[in-house]
């Protein structure tokens, strides 16, 4: 196989009258309702030839996209085509193992082949140089044994700590109080740290569409650990070892009626070693990871749940006069997004459930904003 990589929008031309195979019948083609223009390969439908599913199950069966239904074959046979013919899109995350199960492939040895992935987030990575060299290094390849020797269950039994957002509350002058605390902070927090001393204890970057854009930043955030989606290293091209890789688990939904349905209750991972379910904010999966670290008290800082372009479950958006940042300047960078503040609570109100359940103390500690999932607490009264 010979990787290549370009972007959605050119996708089709890069064809030059070839016939894609997909690999892989499940969600990852299926645009979300709320976001159907990111990473859209238009007319993608008419270029399709058939997909190729290592699940026994749904072979000899169809697969709808885009209200066209294709034939699901086994991937026994990729070794009879005519590879000239055709060029293969990796439409799944399962990309490193399918990878090892193609490339002693002989009739495929010169088959062009593209990862659905990297075409809706990112152009500029050497997708031959990640798979020929990058997902060997230990950090990737051992992401399981290395979070494994870290010990992480519990390491923090019967403590509090801080779970902070990017939200436009969010001052420094908090963070100082916040040196000698366990804190998780996300995203692009790093843009305060030349406003204060304090740094976050983790970090946790889940975003796809910015992580392409900042991964060499990340690396270099002064945390004791910054947890990425190994998925996610296919973004950057690059596999660094001041990285905690983990699994993103995205396994709660399925397919119905060329949908993405997801299935509630929304997971909640008990064994982060096994995967963290990644969902709706990325502040879902830091619960995930104070949970499992044993934490009695958690706080909500910065945690604004008001944004600018908001999508009600009916699908409508509601525009509101704010800001989503702390800083004007990410906004310039990330763009307007709209988000689906229904499934964020969903999460919030999914993460109470649990503590509640293990006897954990949440309390929003944000001044302000609209989030009142969890009982409010007043920030300055915590260090009395």
């Amino acid at each position: 196989m010979i990787f290549k990589n370009c972007l959605a929008d050119v996708f089709i031309r890069e064809l030059s009258g070839r016939k894609v195979i997909c690999f892989g019948a499940g969600g990852t083609l299926i645009e979300p309702e709320n976001n159907a223009d990111i990473g859209k390969i238009n007319e993608l439908e008419k270029h399709i030839a058939f997909f190729v599913d290592n699940d026994k199950n749904k072979h000899g069966s169809k697969f709808r996209y885009r209200n066209k239904c294709f034939e699901i074959k086994s991937a026994t046979v990729l070794e009879e085509i005519n590879a000239a013919d055709y060029v293969l899109l990796i439409t799944c995350e399962y990309f490193v193992e399918i990878y090892y199960q193609l490339k002693d492939i002989w009739n495929i040895r010169n088959m062009d082949c593209y990862l659905f992935k990297t075409i809706s987030r990112s152009a500029d990575v050497n997708l031959d140089n990640f798979f020929k060299k990058e997902i060997e290094k230990t950090s990737y390849k051992e992401w399981q044994q290395i979070l494994s020797k870290l010990h992480l269950k519990n390491i923090h039994k019967g403590q509090r700590c801080f779970i902070i957002g990017n939200g436009p509350s969010l001052k420094s002058k908090d963070l100082e109080l916040l040196k000698n605390e366990v804190t998780f902070a996300v995203n692009h927090i790093y843009r305060i740290f030349d406003q204060t001393d304090w740094r976050p204890t983790y970090y946790i970057m889940i975003d796809t569409v910015h992580y392409p854009k900042i991964h060499e930043i990340i690396n270099g955030i002064d945390a004791k650990m910054r947890f990425v989606p190994f998925q996610n290293a296919v973004l950057a091209g690059k596999v660094y070892d001041n990285i905690t890789y983990f699994n993103q688990e995205l396994h709660d939904t399925h397919v119905e009626d060329n949908r993405i349905v997801v299935d509630k209750p929304l997971t909640f991972s008990e064994d982060i070693e096994k995967g963290i379910c990644c969902r709706y904010t990325v502040l879902y999966t830091a619960f995930q990871l104070a949970v499992y670290m044993g934490f009695s008290e958690i706080y909500l800082l910065g945690v604004d749940h008001n944004y600018s372009n908001e999508i009600q479950e009916d699908g409508t958006i509601i525009e509101n006069n704010v800001s989503n940042y702390f800083d004007e300047s990410i906004a310039r960078i990330t763009g307007i997004g709209e988000v689906p503040l229904y499934a964020v609570t969903g999460a919030y109100q999914r993460a109470k459930e649990v503590c509640d359940k293990n006897g954990i103390i949440v309390r929003n500690a944000t001044r302000g904003g609209k989030l009142e999932v969890f009982p409010r607490v007043d920030f300055d009264n915590l260090f009395h």
